[in-house]
């Protein structure tokens, strides 16, 4: 409206003056909220970081410990098989014992008896020490996998974390 226009070019600078150092006061306020805002979101960060550093380490561990578990129930179970074909082997045997297999004219027969029973006793012991090895052999390099998994992890995340603004990054700006 006219009446609201100043009078004089002067008048006129002036206000126009007054206007844009109002406005420049009001945009370096809502920038520094912006900032404050910004840090108390940092700050919220940095407290859970350890949190989710923790539930991503677990995680990973869960992770190598299904593996672990999957691998050593594989390695039973094919053990638990040939346990069972020993024990078959074994129930065999003592079906073969009979009298008359003491009588000397069968000597040949209970001596390949007994070869038969000592051989399998000697491939279930074996079998036995070959289990324990593979078990002892699984746990290891399962235990080494999840290690480099491990060393992967943390050097991938201390260097995401070297990259992340902190709250020291951030600082409000001065009126």
């Amino acid at each position: 409206m006219p009446e609201d226009l100043p009078e004089t070019f002067e008048r006129c600078a002036e206000v126009l003056r007054q206007n844009l150092l109002s406005y420049q006061s009001q945009t370096d306020d809502y920038y520094n909220s912006c900032l404050i805002e910004f840090q108390d979101q940092l700050k919220l960060f940095e407290k859970e970081l350890p949190y989710v550093s923790q539930m991503a380490v677990d995680g990973l561990l869960k992770e190598h410990e299904q593996k672990l578990s999957y691998s050593t129930g594989q390695i039973r179970h094919l053990y638990n098989k040939q346990l069972e074909d020993w024990e078959n082997m074994k129930a065999m045997h003592k079906n073969q014992l009979r009298p008359s297999l003491g009588h000397p004219d069968n000597l040949l027969q209970l001596d390949a008896l007994c070869q038969e029973e000592i051989k399998r006793q000697k491939d279930e012991a074996d079998g036995i020490h070959r289990n324990t090895q593979m078990l002892q052999d699984c746990a290891t390099e399962c235990a080494q996998n999840f290690v480099s998994a491990l060393a992967a992890f943390t050097e991938e995340m201390l260097l995401e974390l070297d990259e992340s603004i902190t709250i020291d990054d951030v600082q409000v700006a001065s009126k």
